[in-house]
């Protein structure tokens, strides 16, 4: 009975140790394997750092490269203008230049400014215009409203005319465009028959 109950005993201290062994290997396995998450999570840390980091570059270049766009739009707008209200709808224009106003106490910029000559009638005309490179109807709402706007502070004498020129016309922009009385003109089509009064109507200021 004593030998037997030795026995026992010896038995179950070598399965416990035979279980805290396996238990220890298990442990450090588990740890190893902590690490190995560890450092790939470090890794991708420094990876998803390095991405943001270029997106960031990216974004600004692609800032860079919009107002780029952005000028040579411009430019195109300040050529072509010109001969454009000469030709199809009697306006002789010398040159439509960048302007700033104060207004409210905050600096308000217009993209296109300048005086024009009704040939018809010889009566001025005040040119405001404004340059996108993709114009939607909120852009004709926004523009329109700041330059009724400007127009009733300057309290000008002077026909206005006002014109959204740009290298895309979204059909919501071509609605809001008859609706208000705001020209619309890209390079490469007329957006609506100029030659309709209806069409093609001259805003006049609320003082007028």
């Amino acid at each position: 009975m004593g030998c037997t109950l030795l026995s026992l005993l010896r038995f179950s201290r070598s399965s416990v140790n035979s279980d805290v062994a396996g238990l220890k290997r298990q442990i450090e396995e588990f740890s190893k394997e902590l690490r190995e998450v560890k450092d790939t999570t470090n890794m991708l840390a420094d990876k998803v750092d390095k991405l943001a980091k270029s997106l960031s570059e990216l974004s600004k270049e692609v800032s860079k490269l919009s107002d780029v766009v952005g000028f040579v739009v411009e430019d195109v707008a300040r050529m072509l203008l010109p001969f454009w209200l000469s030709r199809y709808m009697g306006i002789k224009v010398e040159n439509l230049n960048r302007a700033f106003f104060e207004r409210e106490g905050r600096i308000v910029e217009v993209d296109l400014f300048g005086e024009g000559i009704d040939e018809k009638n010889g009566g001025k005309v005040l040119i405001i215009g404004e340059v996108k490179s993709r114009i939607h109807g909120n852009d004709v709402k926004t523009f329109h409203e700041k330059t009724i706007k400007l127009l009733e502070e300057l309290k000008e004498t002077r026909t206005p005319l006002l014109i959204i020129f740009g290298l895309y016309t979204h059909p919501t922009a071509e609605m809001e465009a008859k609706r208000r009385g705001v020209l619309l003109v890209t390079p490469y089509n007329i957006v609506w028959n100029i030659n309709s009064r209806e069409q093609c109507e001259i805003i006049r200021s609320p003082s007028d």
